[in-house]
């Protein structure tokens, strides 16, 4: 889901300034509307902080170590994002190349981005951001269910949804940054305790027509303001209750699709690939205004597809030698070769693993 996720970001990189334009001819013209369905990026990063939610939970339940969290969460993020910064920096000062007209590559800018205080060189990296600031509200969410239940938890999302309106709090860590759907992380971590109650409570007729119903909301909401309040509320239930359906209800092949190695593939590389892609725009609008300028007769969509795929064609080995190279040494270095199953989450016996690709989602992060 992570790398779909990562994707559909990629998608609307490539698109979103072309979707809302002129079309040639009406078949182009829905296809174009199926093209911005298929793009919620904004909503794909939600869906990013509702997995980190569900995922670390499970970590976290089965070692509730503070310090440990904190060298796990360190050594998940930082390594990959310093290395964008690097390759930015490098290509600034190599090429004179910057995506953002507000970038700055003085020393101490790019010592702040790579330690995730700004995100003017790497736009992307404002959801990092947030997912640092998340990290102390996802082991206190956590910490209370483990001794309170559900209730602070809905009340603390509930609390952070009411926040979400007040500018002030949206860009408490810079205007670069939006913490808006910021509730989207306590609610992954209710999912883990209370995830399997609610989606086992339905058939497998109500299951399929839920998730068919979840995926077709979430591509609904790229036709409303991308970060609106109630639009990142409905983003955040959607993916929700894929997570959900996903992770318990193995049962059905509504999303066997996500078994396919290709897609394995993309998840095990999407933080990566979602850091690197800006990498690959500055090349992608300029083939877009060629083949628009050169093919009168060329549907806009087949243009964007052609673009996207070209964008992914251009990442995917760099996302792939990041994840390779830095990821995977850095979240070994973590382990500790003695550490009990319990320090692993997908090894864990607080819930029993039900399919492979549970487990392939749990032992991402």
């Amino acid at each position: 889901m992570r790398g779909i996720a990562a994707l559909a970001v990629a998608g609307m990189h490539v698109t979103s300034s072309y979707v809302d334009g002129p079309a040639r001819g009406w078949l182009d013209a829905i296809a174009l509307g199926a093209v911005k369905a298929l793009t919620n990026g904004y909503g794909a990063v939600v869906a990013f902080f509702v997995i980190s939610g569900f995922v670390l939970a499970r970590s976290l339940d089965g070692n509730l170590d503070a310090a440990r969290f904190v060298r796990a969460r360190v050594s998940r993020l930082f390594p990959a994002a310093i290395t964008t910064v690097a390759i930015f920096t490098a290509l600034f000062y190599a090429f004179g190349f910057s995506l953002y007209g507000r970038a700055s590559f003085t020393p101490l800018d790019v010592a702040a981005n790579m330690l995730m205080l700004r995100a003017d060189i790497d736009a992307v990296m404002w959801s990092m951001k947030a997912e640092l600031a998340a990290t102390p509200l996802i082991f206190a969410s956590v910490w209370l269910f483990r001794r309170h239940g559900a209730r602070p938890l809905l009340a603390i999302a509930a609390v952070l949804f009411g926040l979400s309106f007040v500018g002030q709090y949206n860009h408490m860590i810079g205007d670069d940054t939006n913490l808006a759907p910021l509730y989207a992380f306590p609610v992954g971590v209710l999912l883990h305790f209370r995830g399997e109650t609610i989606a086992r409570r339905a058939g497998p007729i109500a299951a399929t027509i839920a998730a068919t119903a979840a995926i077709a909301i979430f591509c609904a909401c790229s036709f409303f303001k991308p970060s609106g309040t109630f639009t990142l509320l409905v983003e955040c239930l959607s993916a929700a209750m894929l997570v959900a359906l996903i992770a318990f209800r193995t049962d059905g092949a509504t999303f066997a699709a996500l078994d396919l190695p290709i897609v394995r593939f993309y998840g095990r590389i999407s933080y990566s690939f979602y850091l690197l892609h800006p990498l690959a725009l500055w090349a992608t609008a300029r083939l877009v205004g060629y083949l628009l300028n050169r093919f009168d007769a060329l549907p806009v969509t087949l243009v964007l597809a052609a673009a996207f795929v070209f964008s992914v064609i251009v990442v995917t080995p760099l996302a792939y030698a990041s994840w390779r190279f830095v990821e995977r040494p850095a979240m070994a270095l973590r382990r500790q070769p003695s550490a009990a199953p319990s320090d692993h989450p997908g090894e864990a016996s607080v819930i029993p693993m039900r399919s492979e690709r549970f487990y392939a989602v749990d032992r991402v992060d």
